[in-house]
């Protein structure tokens, strides 16, 4: 076995997609410490730059010295507090939904959520780009797994027409991770309706950003009262907390609660990063400065990238895509930016598609237009001795 599993390593190696960790010394800002060294990071999901707010860590801190750090427990048996209680009250309010649920990560929500939803007797049709969570829970579930050609819905339509399931689930991010993109849940959930389909919705990237103060686009566009649409979402992103949860109608998530295993049999979140949660939606909410700041940002990298000689991915969120092309070539201008004391790993496959390798830039609200020039200015000779290599 040990052969195996070093032909293996080789080969990942072989291939340019071999990982390595790198330990970062420091807090959860656009700036990265690793070795002692500083560097520029646009990697951090931290959109709304909330992680290190010295008012969400002191409401952690408090609930530390009333509640202890674990609940050692699942919530089923004895890790459900009134601070969970009330937090699922919050988000429910936040995003106009009748009922939350909480989950311990965005990983276990969605394969909790679709896995109570279908069985082997039904379908799931999935976007193509969807987040891995989505793709392994719809395998997991057992039913039959169809994914539709990105963002295309004459493509989802036809695989809707030839389903003869008993039930269908179309599953879609609402801001794709990789490509920055946004479904358009509206045009996607009139398709679903018509077919008598359910529809779960991820909002992980969104929540926080998109929407009025923040409340997603599921709520932006009115459709959180429809009672074929599941949400998802994490806390871990914008929030700059820790945790996951569902929404929806109560009889629906009610169900969930009743058969999603990774709730179920998992300890619940920590009272401390559930009051922390508590905390940062109260200040997305309040604080709309960020959302106008980040898109300035976002508007000022779309208007400038053009002169790094690389090109972006057509999006207008927080996350920029930089197509590069070959693993090689995506850990080659990967490496040169960290010399340069910039921080962008390459992502290549299986998170994107062979051939499709990329820069990820990531903009939060810590950064500065001052940031975002040094980028494009290190990009542009990067591009230079790349073309010339």
């Amino acid at each position: 076995m040990s052969k195996i599993i070093k032909k293996k390593l080789k080969d990942l190696k072989l291939s340019n997609n071999f990982r390595i960790r790198k330990v970062k010394d420091s807090g959860n800002s656009h700036i990265f410490v690793h070795k002692n060294k500083e560097y520029l990071s646009f990697a951090s999901n931290d959109y709304l730059s909330l992680s290190n707010d010295k008012r969400i860590i002191n409401a952690a801190k408090k609930s530390l010295d009333n509640h202890g750090y674990s609940t050692s427990s699942s919530a089923l048996i004895s890790g459900y507090t009134k601070s969970h209680m009330k937090l699922e009250e919050e988000i429910s309010d936040f995003l106009g939904q009748e009922k939350t649920l909480l989950f311990s990560t965005g990983y276990q929500a969605n394969l909790g959520v679709i896995k109570s939803l279908v069985n082997r007797n039904d379908t799931i049709l999935s976007d193509k780009l969807n987040h891995a969570s989505l793709i392994d829970g719809s395998i997991i579930s057992r039913a039959s797994f169809k994914r539709y050609r990105h963002n295309d819905f004459k493509d989802l339509e036809n695989l809707l027409l030839k389903s003869k399931a008993k039930t269908n689930l179309v599953i879609s991010d609402s801001l794709f991770s990789m490509d920055g993109d946004i479904a358009d849940l509206k045009k996607i959930n009139k398709i679903v309706q018509n077919h008598e389909s359910l529809f779960l919705i991820d909002e992980a990237h969104a929540l926080g950003v998109y929407g009025n103060e923040g409340r997603g686009f599921v709520n932006k566009y009115s459709l959180n009262k429809k009672s074929n649409i599941f949400v998802t979402g994490t806390f871990g992103k914008s929030v700059g907390t820790f945790g996951a949860f569902t929404s929806g109608q109560k009889d629906s998530v009610e169900y969930v609660m009743q058969k999603a295993r990774s709730y179920i049999y998992s300890t619940s979140l920590p009272v401390n990063a559930v009051e922390a949660t508590r905390e940062s939606l109260k200040i997305i909410q309040k604080e709309n400065w960020r959302r106008e700041k980040l898109f300035s940002l976002v508007n000022y990298f779309r208007k400038n990238i053009s002169e790094s000689g690389f090109n972006a991915l057509d999006s207008r969120s927080q996350i920029q895509a930089i197509l590069i092309g070959s693993s090689k070539n995506a850990i080659y201008v990967s490496e040169q930016l960290l010399k340069n004391k910039i921080y962008i790993p390459a992502i290549r496959p299986p998170t994107v598609e062979e051939g499709k390798s990329r820069l990820r830039v990531s903009i939060t609200t810590d950064h500065e237009e001052s940031d975002i020039d040094y980028l494009i200015n290190i990009l542009h000779t990067i591009s230079r001795n790349l073309v010339q290599s």
